[in-house]
Order: structure tokens, then C-alpha cells, then sequence
């Protein structure tokens, strides 16, 4: 077990003690600028000093308790960045319009939703993804959980973004008419890549060209990363 793991279990079990405190929508909310972050934060993120994780398994002094398809217990307008990278894919597709619309809510005029989800056009994904008898997608062994009866249980992938399915999530939210969505990084339905400049001071992405060793060789986009900015008041 490495230092930064055994350091936030550590400090899961103070805070259950008692000895420290769970981090709140309070303390989020005082902080400036307001960042949050999709699912946990751990010391080896570098948004661990920047944002405010969000997650229903694993709370502590930077991990708020709350589950991402609920509405947020905050104002409207309340925060500056939201990241998720590689956590949507683990909720059923259709829940993930109204997750969009409920970080519109309460991101501020010009305020960045920064997604990233695995991009299916990504030839590595697709090599390793079982297929049903119509060449459909059902089960990424690399997305964790497993394959039962027909059904991913456990925490893997439920479904496969592509450009076009994530798109078209964009196109029927509310940054369609109130926002602007940046396609930054993606693969193309038939297979060219687009690779964006992206500005990692809004929050780390892992797997990109730029960080992920899979890619050092012959650089291609593995994740679709959108930034979506709330238009100004």
C-alpha cells in the first residue's frame, strides 16, 4: 500500500472517530474559487489541494458524502469549476441529462463543466470490449465490475460514450441554449482524431495524450473531453 493510500484511509477512520471533521457543502461553498470534483478525491490527484471531491462511499476532510444523480443542496450560480473524469460512464445513460442540467444550475455565469468520459472510437477500448451478436457493446472488463446475465453489475461501464451519443447529451441540456460546449478531445465516428489544446489549470486529466503512457508512442485521444461554460448573465 502506497504513503498517499494508507494516509486517506487514515484519515476516513479520524473522521469517523470524530477527531477530524467531514468536509461539507459549507466548506466547499467558503472556499475561492469553488471547485468540485466528481466522485473521490485522493492525495494523488492533484485537484486533491483544488477541488472538493463528491461521493456516497468514501467521505472525508476533501470528500463530500452525496450521490451525483441527486440535486445539489446548494444555490443556484455556486460554483466556478465542476470536473468529472471517468465516473459518468458508471451511471445508467439516461440519468446523465438531468445530472448535466443540475451542474448548469449551479455553476455561476461562466462557470466550466469540464467532462471526460472513455471514448469508445478509441481503438484500444473498442479491442477490448465485448461485443453482443449485432456488434453492440456490452462489457468493458477494463471498466471494472462484471458481466451477469446480459447485465454489467458490480461498478462497471453501463454505457459506451461516442462523440455522437455525448453530442447529443449536450444538445438537449441546458448549455445548448445557455452555454457554450468545447469539444476538445475525441475520436470521430470514422475514426480521425481531434486533439484540442487543453488548459489542465482547470482540473488534471489523467487519460490523455499528454499524461497516459498507453498513447506516448503514437499520440491519440482515449477520452472525449468536453468543456461546457455556462454563458454570462
Amino acid at each position: 500500500m502506497n504513503v498517499d493510500r494508507a494516509a486517506d484511509i487514515l484519515e476516513y477512520g479520524l473522521c469517523k472517530l470524530g477527531i477530524r471533521r467531514f468536509a461539507s457543502w459549507e466548506d466547499a461553498l467558503s472556499s475561492e474559487p469553488v471547485r468540485l470534483y466528481a466522485g473521490k478525491l485522493r492525495r494523488g490527484l492533484p485537484q486533491f489541494r483544488t477541488h472538493w471531491g463528491i461521493t456516497p462511499f468514501y467521505a472525508s476532510t476533501r470528500n463530500i458524502h452525496h450521490d451525483v444523480t441527486l440535486s445539489y443542496p446548494i444555490p443556484d450560480n455556486s460554483v466556478e469549476v465542476y470536473q468529472s473524469e471517468d465516473v459518468f460512464e458508471h451511471i445508467e445513460e439516461h440519468k446523465i441529462l438531468p445530472i448535466i442540467n443540475e451542474i448548469y444550475r449551479i455553476l455561476k455565469p461562466g462557470g466550466v463543466f469540464r467532462l471526460s468520459l472513455p471514448d469508445y472510437n478509441f481503438d484500444l477500448n473498442r479491442a477490448r470490449t465485448q461485443r453482443g451478436p449485432d456488434g453492440e457493446f456490452l462489457f468493458d472488463p477494463g471498466g471494472g465490475g462484471r458481466l451477469e446475465n446480459g447485465k454489467v453489475v458490480d461498478g462497471g461501464h453501463v454505457w459506451f460514450p461516442t462523440i455522437s451519443s455525448v453530442r447529443a447529451l449536450f444538445e438537449r441540456s441546458r448549455f445548448a441554449d445557455g452555454g457554450e460546449c468545447r469539444f476538445l478531445q475525441y475520436n470521430a465516428e470514422q475514426g480521425e482524431p481531434v486533439m484540442e489544446r487543453i488548459d489542465y489549470s482547470i482540473g488534471y486529466i489523467q487519460r490523455t495524450p499528454d499524461h497516459d503512457p498507453r498513447v506516448a508512442d503514437n499520440p491519440r485521444p482515449l477520452s472525449i473531453v468536453v468543456d461546457a461554460i455556462k454563458h454570462a448573465a
